[in-house]
Formats: structure tokens, C-alpha cells, sequence
């Protein structure tokens, strides 16, 4: 099928559909609004591939969806992906399905380590993989990221420092980064894992969003760098972000180390996959065989939506910073020099610009005074959104000149 970049400009009301998002009875109950723009969710406003939507209706069509098998056809299916698209070689006794990122990554938590066990995370991160941490008794032990020319780097001195003082259970890393954007390289990737192979540190992987990786950057898993690496590493990937399957409560394990996988899986399968999501199944095959194209034409897409957003703010002369986008569906602002107190940013630009965006604050301290919003929504939200922001900034700016 062919595919077009045009269909991203494509409008779709959503406010009916009970979307987290979208449903005005529950923007009601939280701002007390329904006239919100949301850029707060790190899911799309795009339709899903056409393929995938026709292969589900006719699975549904049949009108049972009873207890479901994942077959080897599935499993082929993601090997074919990663090594067509990322030249990636995956096994496939190395995956196994899973219910969720989120889900996913509590159950290892919970399985390979024990209470009051240290996981280390570079921070700000993805609010999820502190809670999955702490809400099992473990403990919390943050890296925080240091910013360097408008990019996040990581403190490999202040790493090596706390591998050395702290018995380090398990690293927590996400490739490409949530919120800040960055797509770790080799380099950094391999003086990580060295460092946790020489502490003998579990790694656990979130590479949800690896397919959509900005241009001239190449995500790289950290599993490939070497065997001694990839032998303490499990991955977790995912169709949901890609092509906008998030309700279908799909991933994947990748475990290269039949040690811990021959002892892992089966546990997983037995009491937290048995017969998954039907229309799950479906989408993700569809989607790594005929989707391709739709992925490649979205990755351009977020590019063309983050430039939009780097050159209006530039030419409008506002003052935020754009971290550099190398990853994921969103962005990730610096508001620290507007001139406003960094705990009511959140709330200017809700009150002001009519937008929901994800406070910096809610990924950890080192968020304070930055915000992340989506790109992946049609131009002219965007479009609609930079300008409730400069709108929003002039008033801001009129009220300091007087004063």
C-alpha cells in the first residue's frame, strides 16, 4: 500500500472516544476547561496504518476473540523488524511477549531484584521508572544528566563514583531517552555497560522509542555493543509508539542470555501473558511486514513538526530554549529564562496558552523549570498551539514592561 505524508495533516475528533487526552468530561474534572490543547500524552493524534486498521476488522469480523496463541509467525515478525531496520540480529528465542512497557519493566523489577536493592536511573526520566522502583520497596540511587550546549549528557565520573561506593542491583536506562530526547551513542553506550558488567549491574532497557529516531541519528540498543554487555541486558521494545497502537497493551522482551531468560520466560508466560490481546497480535505483524513506509514518512513528519516549533520560537523571539530533538514523539523546552516562577510555568501555559503540557517537575528535580510537549499531532495544532504561546508571551512580556 502506499503511504503519504499528507494523511499526518488529517484531523481526527477524538473527543468522543474516551481518550485520555481528548475526552472533555475529563479535561472537565481536572482543569475545569474542555477548551484545551492536550500535548501532554507521548501518544499520537495520527491515524494508525490503513493495513493494520483492515487487518483488525477482519480478525473482529470472525467475532470470537477467545484465548489466544503467540506463535513462532509472531515472534519472525519482530526478528524480520530489528534486523531490517536497525540490522539488528535478534533470535528468536530471544522474545517473548509482554502486556506493556510499564508492566513489563515492574515485573522485572520485581523478579531480579529484592527490597531495598539499588536501581540506578539517569534522571530526569520517565516518571513510571521511579515509581516501578520505589513502589517495590527498592531504592531509588539518581544520576542526574548534565546539560551542555542545549544537549544532555551523561556524568560518567559521578557514575563510576557511585559504582564503586553502592552495590548497583540494576541500571534502568531508556534508549531513546524520555523526556529529554537524546539517542545514546556507542560510545556512551559501551562505557555504560562496561561499567555494569565490571559491577556484575543488570541492565533493563526501554526502547519503545527506537524506530523513531530524528534524522542523522541511529538508535543503536545497547545489546549490540558486545556479548559481555548484551549477557546483562534485557530489552523492551514495542510497536504501540511507532504506529500508534498504545491501546492495544503491547511489548516484547529481548533476552540474548539463555541463563536468564530460560528461567525468566516461562514464568512470564505462565502468569502474565497467557492468551494476550488478539487484535494485539494482529496489529504488531501487520505492522513490521507492510508499515514500513508509514513509519519512515512519521519520522519525517516529527521532524518537520520540531523544526516548525525550533524556527517559530526563534523568529518570535520568545524566550525558551528548544532541547535538540535526536528522539522520541516530543520535545523537550527550557522555560527557566521567561521570567516567571519555574513551579507556575505549568500553569502559565495552561492558563494563558490554553495548553496541557507534562510539568518538568513530574521526571524528578533536575526537571525544574523545563516542560515536555508532544509533537505528534497534525501541523495546524501545532501551528495553533505556537501561536496561543507567543500570544500568551507577549501578554507575559507586556505585563514586565510596565512594570
Amino acid at each position: 500500500m502506499a503511504f503519504s505524508i499528507s494523511q499526518f495533516d488529517k484531523i481526527i475528533d477524538r473527543t468522543q472516544t474516551w481518550s485520555l487526552k481528548w475526552d472533555p468530561d475529563y479535561m472537565k474534572e481536572r482543569f475545569n476547561r474542555t477548551d484545551l490543547l492536550p500535548f501532554n500524552h507521548a501518544e499520537m493524534d495520527f491515524e494508525c496504518p490503513k493495513p493494520v486498521i483492515n487487518a483488525i476488522k477482519r480478525r473482529a469480523s470472525h467475532g470470537i476473540y477467545g484465548y489466544t496463541l503467540v506463535k513462532d509467525e509472531y515472534y519472525n515478525c519482530i526478528v524480520d523488524w530489528f534486523n531490517k531496520r536497525h540490522s539488528i540480529s535478534y533470535k528468536r528465542e530471544d522474545l517473548q511477549f509482554g502486556t506493556g512497557i510499564i508492566s513489563s519493566y515492574r515485573t522485572i523489577i520485581n523478579h531480579f531484584t529484592i527490597p531495598k536493592d539499588n536501581v540506578l536511573i539517569l534522571t530526569p526520566i520517565y516518571r513510571p521508572f521511579i515509581e516501578g522502583v520505589e513502589e517495590y520497596g527498592r531504592k531509588v540511587v539518581r544520576v542526574p544528566l548534565f546539560l551542555e550546549n542545549d544537549k544532555y549528557l551523561i556524568n560518567f565520573d559521578l557514575l563510576e563514583r557511585i559504582f564503586e561506593k553502592k552495590k548497583i542491583k540494576m541500571l534502568a536506562l531508556c534508549n531513546p531517552h524520555n523526556p529529554v530526547g537524546r539517542v545514546w551513542n556507542e560510545r556512551e553506550l559501551r562505557k555504560l555497560g562496561d561499567l555494569c558488567v565490571s559491577h556484575n549491574t543488570l541492565i533493563v532497557s526501554d526502547d519503545i522509542h527506537s524506530d523513531l529516531t530524528a534524522k542523522d541519528h541511529a538508535y543503536v540498543p545497547i545489546t549490540s555493543i558486545s556479548e559481555d554487555i548484551s549477557n546483562i541486558t534485557i530489552t523492551l521494545t514495542s510497536p504501540s509508539k511507532t504506529f500508534n497502537l498504545s491501546g492495544l497493551k503491547i511489548s516484547n522482551y529481548h533476552i540474548t542470555n539463555p541463563e536468564i531468560r530460560n528461567r525468566f520466560y516461562p514464568i512470564i508466560d505462565k502468569k502474565f501473558v497467557y492468551a494476550p490481546n488478539v487484535f494485539a497480535i494482529t496489529a504488531l505483524m501487520v505492522a513490521y511486514t507492510e508499515c514500513e513506509e508509514y513509519a519512515n514518512l512519521l519520522t519525517q513528519y516529527l521532524d518537520e513538526n520540531y523544526s516548525y516549533i525550533e524556527n517559530y520560537i526563534i523568529q518570535n523571539d520568545l524566550k525558551i530554549k528548544v532541547i535538540k530533538r535526536e528522539g522520541t514523539p516530543t520535545i523537550w523546552l527550557d522555560f527557566r529564562e521567561i521570567g516567571i516562577p519555574h513551579d507556575k510555568i505549568f500553569s502559565f501555559l495552561l492558563d494563558q496558552a490554553n495548553l496541557i503540557s507534562v510539568d518538568g517537575q513530574f521526571y524528578g528535580d533536575e526537571g525544574f523549570g523545563f516542560q515536555r510537549l508532544s509533537i505528534g499531532l497534525p501541523r495546524s495544532i501545532v501551528q495553533k498551539a505556537m501561536q496561543n504561546l507567543r500570544i500568551a508571551s507577549d501578554s507575559l512580556n507586556a505585563i514586565s514592561n510596565r512594570n
